[in-house]
């Protein structure tokens, strides 16, 4: 029950993706849609480059630190990422829930200084693109 992993996923917080940023031995990754990667965060790998990189590493070193997001917190794919580089071999995989989401809020608040993205606007113009699904304030069919 729980996660569909069969391992313990490692979750991380925005306080780590600011320190992978900049650190060397980390790699960050997304699972957006290919045609939703205009705004990422800051030091995210392209995503057409992503497997020739994961596929250089996984012959050279599989210890290298991989963190993972999605879209926001309702996002499924990081999970699903997780777990296909967990099957493959790399061991040091971690899951920032958050997402793009939380990591836009975080910058409309604290500054694009402290939570960078790669888009060449000061900022994404419209953060709700980002949420999630909302399941409950919606109209639904009536049965008769």
């Amino acid at each position: 029950m729980g996660n569909s992993s069969s391992t313990i996923i490692k979750n991380i917080n925005f306080e780590d993706v600011q320190y992978a940023i900049n650190d060397t031995t980390s790699i960050i990754i997304n699972t957006l849609e290919e045609t939703n990667q205009k705004c990422l965060i800051k030091g995210t790998i392209a995503i057409d480059k992503e497997v020739a990189f994961l596929n250089t590493q996984l012959a050279k070193d599989k210890s290298i630190r991989i963190l993972i997001y999605g879209m926001n917190a309702c996002d499924i794919s990081p999970v699903k990422k997780y777990d296909q580089l967990i099957s493959i071999g790399f061991y040091n995989v971690y899951i920032y829930c958050g997402g793009l989401f939380e990591w836009l809020l975080l910058q409309d608040i604290y500054g694009k200084e402290l939570f960078p993205i790669t888009t060449s606007i000061a900022k994404e113009s419209d953060i709700l693109n980002y949420k999630g699904r909302c399941y409950f304030n919606v109209k639904m069919l009536q049965h008769f």
